[in-house]
């Protein structure tokens, strides 16, 4: 049911860029099995050592800080060598959701993807709770401040402009470590701390420590993702021409 046709990648002819798997034809379930199991392994890291810095370092916001960033960034960066070969490496709905409007996946993987995207951060989230014993936030509370939205929209236009960049380029390589750079910068420079991923956002209504997020907090975070992603899309289409490649 779910085939992938074939689809017009950015990259030249016999290269794989960033964030396109290796073999399409794998079959569809596998890859997004791929893209669950990475996605679970991603939140476990996001929520895991932001309930390791809320109780370790409660009173340093800075340190704390740090200690999430390098743990995403390197959780991910980890993720997308290993696994990004199978499936592409999204890990993430925006990235899967941008190539299927880019025309460069079909929209049975792209289902797939997304949904074992959000039910793997689910399970994620709710594997590292567990773990540490800390109870899942669930609660109801006040929309986030505008500021707060801005800050989602712009840390998701700047992955997507990176992803988007990184997949014009003929080295795959370049994707996983230009990624892992942005989210270091934007979970210190941003007051949101840089979720910038959906399937992150939404399981982290089940997360404990200082990732955790109401509900309407989680919803209003993916509609400026959302947004954010469009507007990477835009800045993708006027830097690059259709068919242009980065050769280095």
């Amino acid at each position: 049911m779910f085939q992938t046709r074939t689809i017009a990648r950015p990259g030249s002819q016999g290269t794989v860029p960033s964030f396109f798997e290796n073999n399409p034809e794998l079959p569809v379930l596998r890859r997004a099995f791929v893209e669950a199991v990475g996605t679970a392994f991603l939140v476990i890291a996001v929520v895991g050592s932001g309930i390791t810095a809320s109780r370790h370092v409660p009173a340093e916001q800075l340190a704390a800080s740090l200690m999430v960033a390098v743990s995403i960034a390197g959780a991910l960066v980890g993720l997308i060598v290993a696994l990004g070969k199978v499936s592409g490496g999204h890990f993430n709905p925006l990235i899967t959701f941008a190539q299927w409007l880019n025309k460069e996946r079909s929209t049975g993987c792209t289902v797939l993807y997304i949904v074992g995207q959000v039910v793997g951060g689910a399970l994620g989230a709710i594997l590292a709770a567990t773990m540490f014993g800390s109870p899942m936030r669930t609660d109801l509370d006040a929309l986030p401040s505008f500021g707060n939205f801005l800050s989602e929209l712009v840390a998701a236009a700047g992955l997507m402009t990176v992803v988007l960049g990184c997949a014009r380029s003929t080295k795959w390589e370049t994707g996983p470590f230009a990624v892992g750079a942005w989210l270091v910068a934007a979970i210190i420079a941003t007051p949101s701390t840089s979720y910038a991923n959906p399937a992150v956002t939404l399981a982290a209504i089940f997360a404990a420590g200082l990732v955790g997020l109401s509900p309407l907090t989680s919803l209003a975070f993916v509609l400026a993702q959302i947004a954010g992603m469009f507007v990477a899309m835009g800045i993708n289409k006027v830097a690059f021409t259709r068919d242009a490649v980065v050769t280095e």
